[in-house]
Parts: structure tokens; C-alpha cells; sequence
């Protein structure tokens, strides 16, 4: 029976023992002061550090259909012609204006002759009653003892009537010139107005051909969704087609996850290869940082931290639009007491790790410095060699 209780008793406290031996080595992380370093990983291009912009004719009024452009890293001339729009529009809104215009020359015309006729016959009766006025006055007759009171009274009335309808022919005369006057007028601003727009409509078509301001090499601008100028594409007046960069001097347009931006700031180093050859690294500092992230893919509703940075050399090889894969080292190699993230603690923004104290935990305030995906910095509150819970665990 003593046997039995033996072969029962010992295994299991020899298991226990094992126990005991391995749980504080997958429990317990000992702190220590090792090298720590921040990197970011990014994505992007380079790009031209200055470039002449390429865009498309500002002088339109409304988009604008491409119906030709040049393949993009083409090497071209002064004088050459980089893209061509399609004027089929322009030369019907222009054939319209001349017709309009023709128009209203038409009416200019009919209007000019019936108020010349008008005029006319307003002039010919106002010699009518001046005549019939002057006769009536020089041939009347007053004289009581050649004719009856009524017939003089009848005499005296058809002056003053004659009278009054030279006044109204008078009067009717200078309305009809003010009157036709403005007819004119208003017919003779339709035909400039008309005038106008023709005239735009050839300097419009005259500017339907992007021409090279210089030599360079032509790189092409994509638009918000990642789309390249192509034929058949409506473009806006002055949107920007692309441009003539001055390749001597290139740097990097680089993209990071805004979950990952920690700490980006002007001055660090970057060190990133080409997406074409990962053998060949190179070195840059970061210029620029976008002041808050934004989408840069059409559909895609994660947002990215835009960076600029410069580079220390610039290979022969290198072309703006070359993708480029790059680590930004925002904190390089510094010796620092670090604790894995996931022992930390956060209790109403104060941070606590769970500090071995003989076979018991206790909690200990942690004042943190930088963190990177794995680990944390611990300013204050531990020293070498303590032993805290790998994982935190509030029950401990």
C-alpha cells in the first residue's frame, strides 16, 4: 500500500516542481537597459525637387476634352507640342456666334429701314399741317362783313388745331429719334457682344495646343484617384497636366501609415532603396511633414502622413516617378530601459507595471518615454534587473 501511495505521490510532485520552475520563466520579463531605435516604415516616389508646371489652357471656359498627349518620360524640345484638345466644341459654339451675329446684322438692317420709312412719313405729314397751317393763316378772314361769326369762330379753331398737331408731330419726332436711337443702340451691343465671344472662341482655339516652354523630360501628374492624363480625358482650365522637372535635383514624396506616425519630424534620417533594386541603399533627411493624414487612394478609406525628404546623392540612374521603399528613424540607437508594451498598465492615464516582490506582485507608477511596435521606454519608476508580469493582469 506504502508502495502504491509512493508510485501516486511523487510524479505529482515532480510535476509540481516543474511547474514552479517554468512559470516564472514565461511570467516574468527582467528589465534592462539595451539599445533602442524607432524606425518607420514608408512608400512613395521620387519627384522633382522644382519643376515648370505643364497645365491645361487657362483661357477655356468650362472642361476641356484631350485629344492627344504626349507619352510620358519623353525628352522634349522647346517649341514642342505636348498635348492637343479637342476643339470640335469651340468651332460649334463659334459657328452659333456668327450665326448670331449674322442675325442681328439682319435685323440692324430691316430695323434701320422701317424707322427710316417711319421717319419719313412723320416728315412728310409734318409738312402736311406746317402747310395747311400756313395757308390757313395767311388766307383767313375776319371781317364780320364778308363772313358770319361762325364761319370765323370755325376758322379761329381749325388753326388751333393745326396748331396742335404740328406740336404732336414735333413731339412725335423727337420720341421716334430717341426711340430709334435705342433700338440701334441695342442691336449695335448684341453684334459686339457677338463679336466678343467669336473672338474668344479663336484665341480659344488657338490655345488648343500645350507647347514646351524649354527642353526637359515630361512626367505626367496623376489626379486625386491615381488616373494619368489620357485622350478622351476632360481636363479643367488650368488643372495641371503634368510638368518639366528639373531631374539634377530629386527627392522623395513618401507616404506613412498614420498609425504608425510616431514622432515624424523634420531633420530625421532616412535611408531607402528603389523599389527596382533593393540592393542599393541611399541616404536623406525628412524636409517636410504633412501637418494632419489624408486619403491617397480612391476607395480606400485609410490615411497616410505625406513626408518630403531630400536626398544626400543622386544617381544618374534615378528618374522622377522611380517607386522607392523607405525606414525613417525617428529615435536612432540609444541605450534605454525598456518593457515589452503589453506589460504596461494604463489606469485613468497613469501607467503601472507589476513588479515581482518575493512570490507576490505589487504595482509600480511608470513614467514613459518613446515607444515603437514592440516596446516602451520606462523613464522613472524601475531599475535594472527588477522582474515584473510580461503580461499585465490587473487580478495579480
Amino acid at each position: 500500500m506504502k508502495k502504491i501511495l509512493l508510485a501516486v505521490i511523487v510524479p505529482l510532485w515532480l510535476l509540481g516542481c516543474q511547474e514552479a520552475t517554468e512559470q516564472p520563466a514565461q511570467l516574468l520579463y527582467t528589465v534592462e537597459s539595451k539599445p533602442f531605435s524607432i524606425t518607420v516604415e514608408a512608400e512613395g516616389e521620387l519627384e522633382a525637387a522644382s519643376e515648370t508646371v505643364i497645365s491645361a489652357p487657362t483661357s477655356a471656359r468650362g472642361a476641356q476634352t484631350l485629344a492627344w498627349i504626349m507619352p510620358e518620360y519623353t525628352q522634349v524640345k522647346k517649341g514642342d507640342v505636348i498635348a492637343r484638345f479637342d476643339g470640335s466644341q469651340l468651332e460649334r459654339r463659334k459657328r452659333f456666334s456668327e450665326f448670331d451675329k449674322g442675325k442681328v446684322a439682319q435685323d440692324i438692317t430691316v430695323t434701320d429701314s422701317d424707322l427710316t420709312t417711319r421717319k419719313s412719313h412723320l416728315d412728310s405729314d409734318k409738312v402736311i399741317v406746317s402747310e395747311e397751317k400756313h395757308f390757313a393763316e395767311t388766307f383767313s378772314v375776319d371781317d364780320e362783313r364778308i363772313r358770319s361769326k361762325l364761319d370765323i369762330l370755325d376758322q379761329m379753331q381749325n388753326v388751333e388745331y393745326l396748331n396742335a398737331k404740328e406740336a404732336y408731330f414735333g413731339w412725335q419726332t423727337e420720341q421716334f429719334s430717341s426711340s430709334a436711337l435705342g433700338e440701334m443702340e441695342l442691336l449695335k451691343l448684341q453684334s459686339k457682344q457677338h463679336e466678343s465671344k467669336i473672338a474668344m472662341y479663336n484665341a480659344n482655339l488657338e490655345g488648343l495646343e500645350v507647347i514646351a516652354p524649354h527642353d526637359g523630360l515630361l512626367t505626367l501628374s496623376a489626379d486625386w484617384r491615381g488616373e494619368k492624363p489620357k485622350s478622351g480625358q476632360a481636363l479643367w482650365p488650368g488643372q495641371k497636366i503634368g510638368g518639366l522637372p528639373d531631374i539634377s535635383s530629386l527627392q522623395a514624396k513618401l507616404f506613412v501609415h498614420e498609425k504608425e506616425a510616431l514622432g515624424l519630424a523634420i531633420g530625421q534620417k532616412v535611408e531607402f532603396t528603389l523599389l527596382s533594386n533593393s540592393d542599393e541603399r541611399f541616404d536623406g533627411k525628412i524636409t517636410k511633414v504633412s501637418p494632419y493624414p489624408q486619403s491617397i487612394r480612391r476607395g480606400d478609406p485609410q490615411k497616410y502622413y505625406e513626408i518630403i525628404a531630400s536626398l544626400d546623392e543622386t544617381p544618374a540612374h534615378f528618374k522622377p516617378g522611380n517607386k522607392v521603399l523607405a525606414t525613417v528613424f525617428v529615435q536612432e540607437n540609444k541605450q534605454a530601459l525598456l518593457v515589452p508594451k503589453h506589460s504596461v498598465i494604463n489606469d485613468n492615464n497613469a501607467f503601472f507595471v507589476q513588479v515581482k516582490d518575493g512570490s507576490q506582485f505589487k504595482r509600480v507608477k511608470v513614467e514613459l518615454g518613446q515607444s515603437n511596435l514592440s516596446h516602451t521606454e520606462v523613464l522613472t519608476g524601475l531599475s535594472p534587473k527588477q522582474q515584473i508580469a510580461l503580461v499585465a493582469n490587473k487580478e495579480l
